[in-house]
């Protein structure tokens, strides 16, 4: 392990480093990693001859739009193609996409890599975020109950730092508050819907978690709604996190959640529409490229979510740039009947401007017919359920008709995750240009 240390003394400066200097490391790691694909990875090897270009031929970061987008469909396609065949894949690690776009998807990383991005860049940000160590911290997955038991008896710096408890978000929610509880952590990470759930037995119970400081959410799209209502139940501050299986954590909110830092050192974030940069706060696809894997690189790679580039500084301290992802896969939207497509991104606000919402969904499930589950805090049937159907009316233009439903609960999909939008009738393409929006949702 002594070997990381120069790993993490750097990422420290990183963070902080002037904007030219920044800049200068992104594109020292761009041209060795195109020399690893062009070398080593023979779908971009022949993508090179294809196009007539070889690494010198990357001078600057905006020739990294001399590479074409690729896709899943591409991988799936193209199999072994996109490994690096210096590398033994079986010394590699890997994770397992839990396919909320319906496209499963396994991404491997060489050793150095994983631990980079798997721990360094994550407690980098934790730590940014006012995490400090020693303090005990309550992770929240998606794996089998079993898989954590098995993980939290062998964690491996668990003999050293007992400060990590892996619960998983599939486990009775009564015994995981009560496992909480018990172990009275300063900091939680898992999805927002999962935490919901465990505000609402807080505020049940009447129990003041006072021991706990900061929640970290990730996996999902946090709705400002509830975000509200597990500040309020638990008096925390939360900080949200983008991040995807390809790429682990991607971006992350610092205090004064003016957007999302992107993990600059690590990856390159691009904004596009019908392939083309959008202009600054305009919405358009998320395309990454990673900077570090040379294992499984993905360079340009559309990864189905939308969102925008912010072009203002924050005045954290932090050196990297802004983005904002918006409310969900590029894959989530309503489709009307005159062909007219909805994002998640442009439905959010007729929801979320409605006081009293603690959390919803919009489900298209035909094509004329949109049903909106919500939880209330107040329950104000009426009034809420008018309201929302006069929101949507106006953004659908009076194409669909609009179902209110009231919940105790709204169920995550079988992966453990949370939907905010869902289009039950279609397999739905990326964002076109008649889903553009130039307004930034509100600070969360």
């Amino acid at each position: 392990m002594i070997y990381l240390l120069p790993e993490i003394y750097q990422m420290r400066k990183n963070i902080r480093s002037p904007r030219r200097d920044l800049d200068r490391l992104r594109l020292n790691l761009l041209q060795k990693q195109i020399r690893n694909i062009y070398e080593n990875v023979p779908f971009y090897r022949e993508t090179f001859q294809r196009l007539n270009i070889v690494p010198d031929d990357f001078k600057t970061l905006n020739d990294l739009q001399k590479l074409p987008i690729i896709t899943k469909e591409d991988i799936r396609n193209n199999g072994k193609k996109f490994f690096n065949e210096k590398i033994n894949l079986k010394k590699c690690f890997h994770s397992f996409s839990s396919g909320s776009t319906g496209e499963p998807f396994k991404s491997y990383f060489d050793l150095k890599t994983w631990i980079r991005k798997k721990y360094l860049s994550k407690l980098r940000a934790r730590f940014f975020c006012g995490m400090k160590p020693g303090e005990k911290i309550v992770i929240l997955g998606a794996q089998s109950i079993e898989t954590f038991e098995r993980t939290n008896s062998k964690w491996y710096f668990q003999s050293l730092l007992p400060m990590v408890l892996f619960i998983s978000i599939f486990e009775d929610i009564e015994e995981v508050f009560s496992k909480v509880n018990t172990f009275k952590p300063q900091n939680m990470y898992g999805p927002p819907s999962f935490f919901l759930k465990l505000a609402q037995i807080a505020e049940k119970k009447k129990v003041n978690c006072f021991y706990l400081k900061k929640i970290f959410t990730s996996s999902e799209y946090l709705e400002k709604s509830v975000a509200e209502y597990i500040r309020s139940a638990f008096q925390v501050e939360m900080y949200d996190i983008y991040g995807s299986v390809e790429f682990k954590e991607v971006a992350w909110e610092c205090q004064n959640h003016n957007g999302y830092h992107i993990n600059e050192d690590e990856v390159i974030c691009e904004i596009l529409m019908e392939n083309k940069p959008v202009c600054e706060g305009e919405l358009g696809n998320i395309v990454l490229t990673d900077l570090r894997n040379i294992a499984h690189p993905l360079i340009r790679y559309q990864i189905k979510d939308t969102g925008v580039l912010i072009k203002k500084k924050c005045d954290c301290g932090c050196s990297f740039s802004l983005m904002m992802p918006s409310g969900g896969r590029s894959t989530d939207y309503i489709q009307l009947p005159d062909g007219m497509r909805l994002t998640a991104y442009q439905l959010e606000d007729s929801i979320e401007r409605i006081k009293g919402i603690i959390q919803y969904q919009i489900v298209q499930t035909n094509e004329k017919l949109i049903i909106v589950n919500i939880i209330c805090r107040n329950f104000q049937n009426d009034t809420t359920s008018v309201q929302i159907t006069k929101n949507l009316n106006v953004i659908t233009k009076g194409l669909m008709q609009v179902k209110v439903r009231f919940q105790d609960s709204i169920a995550a999909e079988e992966n453990g995750k949370f939907k905010t939008v869902k289009n039950c009738i279609k397999t739905p393409k990326s964002i076109n240009s008649e889903s553009r929006l130039p307004i930034l949702r509100e600070n969360q």
